[in-house]
């Protein structure tokens, strides 16, 4: 066997070894499994995971690294090995680090981070590079070092500066490296900062979808429906004269032609559904709260009346501005009356468009990006020109592709043959739990539980079900791929105050099935053991706080479904490239040496 000191001298004598493979053959000498090192580290599987597979790397002084080499140190302990002490691997891992700093920082998340953030085509950018799409992609998870990095990045910022130099290109990568989009209009500077950024300390990925995630897991839609008394909304029969067309200039026309838009749309008899696309910037408008007020209360009229409301959303903005936008959008995906969809593809970059359509009238925009200002809008109840406009619609909404696709109560058998159909496929899962599976509770168990917490006789048998339907389909899955699941540990002292529910989202009850805390020490021992006995499983429990009322699953690279246990029982599935991917990094530890430095953990 190899000792630490012999792993130190090997590399001095120029064998270069990265951070993963110092891990994994430090792992493989012990035959120590990633559970038994997160165990011993205090660190969560998620985590080991992905320092193995190269996806992620410790800082060099962060509390991260010396928590692993404890917990390196300790397996060799219990495996009576006396030549790993937490100091020689300390220094072996830290010597990876080191040598590669600067590599690993720019050829690993990095050049991640800005090809999610841009949405880069990767066999686009390689052809431009004159690199092979494989060798990028293996540089992007760091599976492959370069011998002269800088002259990669050379190459890398001046494609990003040359064919990411419109508005929209330069507002998200200014948000990404903390610049303005003012400043990278010039484009030697844009290269330059871009360059800094690369080379600019670890990377910070911004977190954009938690404040989303905590929206939609406090988020009370009898609440609302009082706060804005929508139960005792009457949708006014008063006639409301509008001239046949009008013309609207500017942005605050703009925002009465809307409001008209929505006036018309709620008084007219029609019940078609209401459709809405526009990819005019948003950020003034927001900051009109009058309006923005106004505009939501017309939007709540219309579901007042019944109407359906298919949006088309523009997904072509930095991330923050489109999280912002979906958040504001929460209360009224509840209802399950919108229809959310989004146009692959950057459709242009010198022109804005709008076009709103219902049934009896329509309304449609255009300016030149960046001067919305000057922008023209027209509106028409004339019955030809809204039909005109209509079949527009019909064709546009063709061209867009599900944002997300929403299962409340109403649609159970859908959900369960999606579910079921998806069981049947290979690939990884991992899901954000906020209570133990069901699926390894037994029988028994499960009855004592409901009973305790007095579900009736017919409630039972329906959970009693929906608890076999799950088991049966985990158990599908875990044939051909592989479950990891990870959940927030809450302390005893914590209990009494937020106690655990079961996670019943699929079965579309809407109460809380609550577990003492015996109850939910043993459901997470029979997770564990669950864990223990099936390879394909993998339980963890994190120190991080997590969401009481949703929960996160993702089948990698497909989908990821967002489920809210009650008020209302919601699924949100969700495929769009840009937020399943910020949704399968989301992270419940997140950064555990904050916590420890705050004295959470």
């Amino acid at each position: 066997m190899i000792s630490g000191k012999r792993r130190i001298s090997q590399r001095a004598a120029g064998e270069k070894m990265i951070f993963c493979e110092q891990l994994n053959e430090y792992m493989e000498e012990l035959s120590c499994t990633g559970k038994e090192l997160a165990q011993n580290s205090g660190l969560s599987e998620t985590v080991i995971s992905r320092y193995r597979k190269g996806e992620r790397v410790p800082a060099a002084d962060s509390v991260h690294l010396r928590k692993l080499a404890e917990g390196i140190a300790l397996t060799a302990e219990k495996r009576e090995r006396t030549d790993l002490g937490q100091r020689e691997v300390f220094r072996a891992l830290y010597e990876t680090l080191k040598k590669d700093s600067t590599d690993k920082i720019f050829l690993n998340e990095k050049l991640d981070q800005i090809i999610e953030e841009l949405d880069i085509n990767i066999s686009k950018m390689a052809a431009a590079l004159h690199y092979d799409a494989s060798y990028l992609s293996k540089i992007r998870t760091g599976k492959r070092n370069l011998s002269n990095p800088e002259e990669f990045a050379e190459k890398i910022c001046d494609y990003i500066a040359e064919a990411f130099s419109d508005e929209r290109g330069r507002k998200i990568v200014a948000a990404m490296i903390g610049s303005s989009a003012e400043k990278l209009e010039e484009k030697g500077i844009y290269r330059e900062c871009l360059k800094k950024w690369m080379y600019s300390g670890s990377v910070e990925r911004t977190d954009y979808v938690s404040g989303f995630l905590k929206k939609m897991d406090e988020f009370d839609l009898d609440d609302y429906i009082r706060v804005i008394h929508f139960d005792t909304l009457k949708v006014p029969k008063i006639p409301f004269q509008l001239p046949v067309s009008r013309h609207y200039y500017g942005l605050k026309e703009m925002r009465e032609g809307e409001l008209d838009f929505l006036k018309n749309t709620v008084l007219s008899k029609s019940m078609e559904p209401l459709y809405l696309c526009s990819d005019m910037p948003v950020e003034d408008m927001a900051e009109d709260e009058d309006f923005a007020k106004k505009y939501m209360f017309g939007l709540a009229m219309v579901l007042k009346k019944g109407l359906h409301i298919h949006m088309i959303h523009n997904v072509e903005r930095p991330m923050k501005e489109m999280m912002l936008g979906l958040e504001n959008w929460i209360p009224l995906y509840m209802t399950g009356q919108v229809l959310p969809y989004y146009i692959k593809g950057v459709q242009n970059q010198v022109y804005s468009h709008l076009h709103f359509s219902s049934g009896t009238v329509a309304m449609t925009g255009d300016g030149i990006s960046g001067h919305h200002d000057m922008a023209h809008y027209y509106l028409t109840n004339n019955k030809e020109e809204a039909a005109f406009y209509r079949k527009n619609m019909e064709f546009l909404l063709k061209k867009a592709s599900p944002l997300m696709d929403i299962y409340r109560e109403n649609q159970r058998e859908k959900l369960d043959q999606f579910l079921d159909d998806q069981a049947q496929c290979q690939g990884k899962r991992r899901r954000i739990l906020t209570a133990p599976p069901v699926f390894v509770i037994s029988e028994e168990k499960m009855k004592k539980i409901l009973r305790r917490n007095q579900i009736s006789g017919e409630e039972q048998t329906q959970l009693l079900e929906y608890q076999k339907k799950e088991k049966k389909r985990i158990e599908k899955i875990l044939c051909h791929s592989v479950v990891s699941d990870e959940l927030a540990a809450v302390p005893q002292k914590e209990y009494e105050k937020y106690p655990v529910s079961l996670s019943l989202a699929e079965s579309f009850l809407g109460k809380d099935i609550l577990l003492s805390y015996e109850e939910y020490c043993d459901c997470v021992k029979d997770a564990e053991n669950y864990s223990a006995w099936n390879k394909n499983y993998r339980f963890g429990i994190t120190k991080r706080k997590g969401f009481r009322n949703i929960q996160i699953t993702c089948y990698e690279g497909k989908w990821c479904m967002v489920s809210k246990n009650k008020a209302p029982a919601i699924h949100f599935v969700i495929r769009h490239p840009k937020l399943r991917y910020a949704l399968e990094h989301v992270t419940l530890p997140v950064r555990d040496e904050e916590m420890e430095e705050k004295g959470e953990v």
